[in-house]
């Protein structure tokens, strides 16, 4: 194969495969917690015959920017920040890992006293789902706490405890669902640490005037790889048409 045509496809195909990563961002801007994926490009050199000189790009998979998002100011008990660094953790299912990671604590109470982020449990420190009691007020304190206030009034009463863990971002990866499980897959241990405030949420942490001007410039340099790739056929062409007289 042509060197210079096999080079410029490989611009061209990791191009696309960064736009694709660019528009994932761009589809959750407005998505409680979300962290922005990154594609991950690798040089390499190229093996075979006629290839001695060349070098490639290898794009893997997308991996995340940890950064924090803005905060949303909600005044609503149920949800809660986590300050700094942490993760929230929640129920898997059958075809997962026994718990994933968010930082997205929009949570909710069902009619059956559960504690969900959307259709998925919420663990305590202990691992295991969180039911709350019929309350009158709920609160989440600084360090996970969840208290209520009972029908009728009456004193605060600690009813659970979120689990709030801590990993290095090197050591957690993105699940199918897109929230976070360890590279492992084994649950991580509650972290005291984690603080968390209630009445806040933080935002997506993707910037969506720097998405468009990286998916502008993707677009840019796959368009050149195709010219590129029409030059070269183009060339080969008119090279066998001289060499057959």
């Amino acid at each position: 194969m042509n060197p210079i045509l096999f080079t410029a496809a490989k611009g061209a195909e990791r191009a696309m495969l960064a736009q694709d990563v660019r528009a994932n961002n761009l589809a959750n801007v407005n998505t409680v917690g979300f962290k922005m994926l990154l594609e991950n490009s690798q040089y390499m050199k190229v093996d075979g015959s006629g290839f001695e000189s060349s070098v490639t790009a290898r794009t893997n998979s997308a991996s995340n920017n940890f950064k924090a998002g803005s905060d949303i100011v909600t005044n609503r008990p149920l949800d809660a920040q986590i300050i700094d660094s942490g993760f929230f953790a929640v129920q898997g299912n059958d075809t997962e890992t026994a718990e994933l990671y968010t930082r997205d604590g929009s949570f909710k109470v069902d009619q059956d006293g559960n504690l969900m982020l959307g259709k998925r449990s919420v663990l305590d420190a202990g691992g295991q789902p969180i039911n709350i009691p019929e309350y009158q007020e709920i609160n989440i304190d600084s360090d996970g706490i969840i208290s209520i206030i009972p029908p009728g009034g009456g004193a605060n009463i600690e009813v659970a405890e979120l689990k709030l863990v801590k990993p290095e971002s090197f050591d957690m990866t993105l699940d199918p669902t897109g929230l976070f499980v360890t590279k492992t897959g084994e649950p991580l241990p509650a972290d005291e640490t984690v603080e968390v405030r209630s009445g806040y949420l933080e935002s997506s942490n993707v910037s969506s005037l720097e998405e468009l001007v990286s998916i502008m410039s993707l677009q840019r340099q796959y368009e050149m790889q195709v010219k590129t790739m029409a030059a070269a056929s183009e060339i080969e062409q008119m090279g066998n048409q001289l060499l057959k007289g």
